[in-house]
């Protein structure tokens, strides 16, 4: 009889071992499935993060809406050089060179200005640009119209 009570000792401990490791095994899984899940949502926020970092940037880029004019507002325009080249990034901003002389029509408390050069017109930053009193005297009146 004590020899079945060992061997039933020992068949209990072989069970409670392989509960131990089952567990472990599970609980593991489980740590594991845990840790999966918070890297895809950290992916999935970093994505959106990028795609509003991308957005804003694009927001502050972009030249100002154009307001509608009412019929009592004065418009003064002005002939600037354009001391900055600036590549147009949308198909509402204009394209400069420098030494570039542009009629500037309007600007914007954005820093933007519209204008046209050389028959085309369009949204620039007014920081590319210095106002000028008149023309040079050789003939570039024919490249600001």
């Amino acid at each position: 009889m004590a020899v079945l009570g060992k061997e039933a000792t020992a068949a209990l401990a072989a069970v409670e071992s392989q509960q131990h490791r089952l567990t472990f095994q599970r609980l593991v899984a489980m740590v594991e499935g845990e840790k999966n899940y918070h890297l895809r949502i950290a992916a999935i926020l970093s994505d959106i993060e990028a795609e509003m970092v991308t957005e804003k940037q694009h927001k502050e880029s972009a030249p100002p809406a154009i307001p509608t004019e009412n019929g009592s507002e004065k418009t003064s325009y002005f002939l600037a050089e354009v001391i900055h080249p600036f590549s147009a990034a949308s198909e509402k901003e204009l394209d400069l060179g420098k030494g570039e002389y542009i009629v500037v029509r309007k600007v914007s408390e954005s820093g933007w200005a519209e204008g046209e050069c050389k028959g085309k017109a369009g949204w620039f930053p007014m920081a590319y640009i210095e106002k000028r009193q008149r023309l040079p005297t050789n003939n570039f009146a024919s490249e600001v119209y």
